[in-house]
């Protein structure tokens, strides 16, 4: 995750997908530096103190002052105290730079995190630490005022969370979590389940937070009328019912989401409870509402009531402050007083196969998504039963199958459905590790590499180079282009740090991330015919193009894409709708 790239200053911190004032000089009312008076000028004294000048509590300012006592004064120290005294307002992330130059110097083991303190997606990560009973040093970071060890740390997005491992940053909270787990597994209680569909159910529900009830509750976050709460609220009480259906699920009767003990479903949701509690304060709702969800309203109150929970959960009242700073930036910048038919043709013949424990997919032959499935089961050698799906028209088995999103693709295997698409790699990949090329690396932090740019291409990449597939106008195309390209020179830098100068993303054999963007190839094509462009240039971005080429050889690759003119005239019946009626439904 060392990839270069140059700094926006509108990039938003990963808590934008559910907090978007944690961006720029909105962030910068509720920054508190943590030093101690009586301390600051004596930090450097040793570098387990440096690192460690997030202090907040009497109990820390204690420790702290016991470890200064046994730290040796060496000349360094001495110069580095008289820095210190002369500059005694350096910023935090600042002032570590000089540690993070010693750590790699003395090289070891060390964790660091960067985080700020309100930060859901920070307290993930500090969730999960705790769990595993984990040492670290803890940054607080200005997100209005970032610091060069976070931009050096996390080039790509420029957001908290960063967990530093032995030099090594792993970056995106879900992301850090899965590596806490595979990098230290002997370490109780795990985050994930021993059983690869257990997992992928876990990663499922996981995604399910993040992408479809966190969009939702952010409108509620964000209202400032009390019609566009009522209508918020309105939204974000469906996906709170499908929570309470996926506790009943994935908990099996037991306390938690992970069953026994706190797993990732409970720390992806439960790092919203305190902000989801002061929301319902300022707005006058009650999101989780025991009489509604009885079993959300009970595991949220033995979640909070977990000790590694409650150490890293933030005041409340410190919270509710924050807030109302946000909600007055808000409306003084608005000037606004707060006052699809169903077709039914179920298959029963591979409904039953699926149950007796054989494969079955199903897809749409144009859908990327679907293709990184059928990739993955090729390069697995995995004999699966193919179901085309009409998504205008879907079959029942398909929305029993994913009642949650009613998309392909879903793989059904044993009976048992498994959904999204990379979701469904990764249980192809863990369910037969022993068959054909591994799809993720062996070690954790490539591991985490790889999930980290399968993101970066679904969540960023992907994102831009749609405004592009959906231009029908050369301004358009124009403007799109233009927003795109910077993503492929991010993809062209990522490619060299995952492929470290072999083939593929996966290094010598093709891996999660050559699925990820492979399975979109003959779609970008097909899209540069149409609107005149050259995405992947060779001249620009030789990396990525050669790739490209090496990618489409595949056997496995070939026998799932789709034929490029079958996908051109649908790529064209497409914008002609587009171009008739804006509101035409996409692919």
């Amino acid at each position: 995750m060392a990839a270069s790239n140059q700094k926006q200053s509108t990039q938003q911190e990963e808590d934008s997908k559910a907090y978007p004032a944690w961006q720029g000089s909105e962030c910068a009312h509720y920054h508190t530096a943590h030093f101690d008076p009586t301390l600051s000028t004596v930090v450097c004294l040793s570098l387990p103190l440096l690192l460690a000048v997030a202090v907040t509590t009497d109990k820390d300012k204690r420790l702290l002052t016991n470890s200064i006592l046994a730290a040796p004064l060496t000349s360094a120290s001495q110069t580095e105290l008289q820095s210190a005294r002369a500059n005694p307002t350096i910023r935090q992330g600042h002032k570590v730079e000089a540690a993070c130059a010693m750590a790699s110097a003395r090289g070891g083991d060390e964790l660091r995190l960067l985080g700020t303190w309100s930060s859901p997606w920070v307290i993930r990560v500090r969730v999960a630490l705790g769990l595993k009973g984990l040492s670290y040093d803890y940054i607080e970071e200005d997100l209005a005022n970032k610091s060069d060890l976070l931009l050096r740390s996390n080039p790509v997005h420029e957001k908290v969370p960063v967990l530093t491992h032995a030099g090594r940053p792993v970056c995106e909270s879900l992301v850090i979590l899965e590596y806490v787990d595979e990098a230290w597994p002997s370490t109780r209680p795990p985050l994930l389940p021993s059983d690869p569909y257990d997992r992928a159910t876990a990663r499922f529900w996981t995604a399910y937070v993040n992408d479809t009830f966190l969009p939702a509750y952010r409108a509620l976050f964000r209202s400032l009328t009390e019609e566009q709460r009522a209508e918020a609220f309105k939204n974000a009480v469906p996906k709170v019912e499908t929570l309470e259906r996926a506790l009943v699920e994935c908990s099996k009767g037991k306390p938690f989401f992970g069953g026994d003990t706190v797993g990732l479903v409970d720390i992806a949701l439960g790092s919203h409870l305190v902000w989801i509690r002061v929301v319902d304060e300022v707005a006058g709702t009650n999101l989780l509402d025991g009489a509604k969800f009885p079993g959300l309203a009970a595991w949220a109150e033995r979640f909070m009531a977990v000790d590694a929970v409650k150490e890293v959960m933030p005041d409340a009242g410190k919270v509710l402050e924050q807030y109302k700073g946000f909600r007055a930036k808000w409306i003084a910048a608005a000037g606004l007083n707060t006052s699809r038919s169903r077709q039914h043709h179920a298959n029963l013949r591979k409904t039953a196969m699926a149950a007796e424990g054989e494969l079955q997919l199903l897809g749409c032959w144009y859908s990327p998504y679907a293709i990184r499935a059928k990739m993955a089961l090729g390069l697995k050698g995995l004999s699966y039963e193919y179901s085309e799906e009409d998504l205008f028209g879907k079959s029942d088995l398909l929305l029993k199958s994913n009642p949650v999103h009613k998309k392909v693709p879903v793989l059904i295997h044993g009976g048992r459905p498994v959904c999204e698409s990379l979701v469904v790699v990764q249980y192809v990949e863990e369910t037969w590790a022993g068959k054909g090329p591994p799809l993720l690396p062996s070690d954790a932090h490539d591991r985490a590499t790889a999930r980290f740019w399968a993101s970066f291409f679904d969540d960023k990449f992907f994102l831009a180079w749609r405004a592009l597939y959906r231009s029908t106008t050369d301004a358009q195309r124009a403007e799109a282009f233009k927003n795109v390209v910077p993503q492929v020179e991010t993809l062209e830098q990522g490619f060299r740090e995952c492929s470290k100068g072999k083939a593929f993303f996966g290094g010598d054999a093709v891996g999660l991330v050559d699925i990820a963007v492979g399975s979109f190839l003959i779609w970008i094509q097909v899209v540069e015919e149409v609107s005149g462009t050259k995405l992947l240039d060779e001249a620009k971005f030789p990396g990525l193009a050669a790739w490209a080429e090496r990618f489409l050889a595949v056997d496995a690759v070939r026998e799932a894409m789709p034929d490029a003119g079958r996908l051109l005239e649908h790529y064209k019946g497409f914008l002609a709708k587009l171009a008739s009626s804006p509101a035409a439904p996409a692919g």
